[in-house]
């Protein structure tokens, strides 16, 4: 059964709930809180991640929260361009995502500062890839922003809102890989809520797949200021309802 604490995430606010009701609600509204493929779950430790990349002094470290328990805590400081964690283990070895394959990446985040950053949520292409990045989250002019990046460094402003400091906010990304121009698709729900693009549609049609992908979560860029992103909630599933 998905815990209390799940709600309050999706939800980005912080009140209380019968417990009664709570656990009633629950039981009839929300899928199991488990996701099929991969728990980022902080008490698991970042042995959970495929790699990290984040330079000392910088840190990526689990923190207890008075209300959430253990969470994410990437800080990246001053001077430092990066501090992210790359791709995801699953059983002991770095997960390969598939081409064709449909996947939902679910998380809670609040960052410390709203100065431009070039990402808090990347899914990033490496080896023989023509595409740097098919998808990222980022702070841009006070905005949370989503920018997709087509073959042929075609650079999409697809998604924004405005971005407040030391506020939860949950994300829901469906990403369906594909290594056609468009054959791939991409989703954002936040707070619960299915964001519409530039476009006017709920699904960007895209290539989301290069020779290798992998998501990336933390602090990219910002390299004048200390930034810190609290991550909970990490999952990744085949449906939304793994995730969300």
């Amino acid at each position: 059964m998905a815990s209390l604490r799940s709600t309050q995430r999706i939800s980005g606010l912080r009140f209380a709930v019968p417990a009664a009701v709570a656990v009633a609600g629950l039981a009839f509204a929300w899928p199991a809180d488990a996701a099929s493929i991969w728990d980022g779950d902080a008490s698991g430790g970042t042995k959970i991640y495929g790699l990290l990349n984040c330079d000392s002094p910088g840190s990526v470290t689990a923190v207890s929260d008075g209300q959430l328990g253990k969470i994410w805590k990437y800080d990246k400081p001053s001077g430092s361009n990066r501090c992210e964690s790359h791709g995801i283990a699953v059983g002991g070895s770095k997960y390969a995502f598939q081409n064709g394959g449909t996947y939902w990446f679910g998380w809670s985040s609040k960052l410390s500062s709203t100065v431009d950053n070039n990402a808090t949520f990347q899914w990033k292409s490496y080896g023989d890839h023509i595409q740097n990045w098919p998808v990222v989250l980022k702070t841009l002019g006070g905005r949370t922003t989503m920018i997709q990046r087509q073959p042929g460094n075609q650079v999409f402003t697809i998604w924004s809102t405005p971005a407040s400091a030391n506020t939860w906010n949950h994300y829901t990304i469906g990403l369906h890989l594909s290594d056609e121009t468009k054959g791939g698709w991409v989703e954002l729900w936040v707070n619960g809520q299915q964001q519409k693009f530039s476009d006017g549609t709920t699904r960007w049609a895209c290539r989301t797949f290069d020779s290798s992908n992998d998501p990336k979560w933390g602090v990219y860029g910002a390299e004048n200021s200390r930034v810190v992103n609290y991550i909970d909630d990490l999952k990744v599933g085949t449906t939304r309802g793994d995730v969300d």
